[in-house]
Formats: structure tokens, sequence, C-alpha cells
């Protein structure tokens, strides 16, 4: 996944749950689950 380079590049947590929701309602089966990793991924990053 690419949340690291989005974070190192300065998107918010909030921008990137934002395009994650944008994937869910384009292609609601497999972007659902790849959100919660995403997020997660997300979490790791942050600290």
């Amino acid at each position: 996944m690419h949340v690291g380079e989005a974070l190192k590049h300065g998107a918010t947590r909030e921008e990137i749950a934002e395009a994650l929701g944008v994937a869910v309602a384009m292609n609601a089966g497999a972007a659902l689950v790849y959100s919660a990793r995403a997020m997660d991924a997300v979490s790791q990053h942050s600290g």
C-alpha cells in the first residue's frame, strides 16, 4: 500500500479516510476489506 508515502507527503489521516470512502463507494467489495488494512497501516506509521 501507499500509506507511508501519502503520510510522508503530508496526507492526513482524515484525507486518507476520505479517499478510502470514495474507493468503497466506487467498488464496495474489495475496497471495504482493504480500507481497514489501510487505516491500520496509517496507525502503524503514525506511531
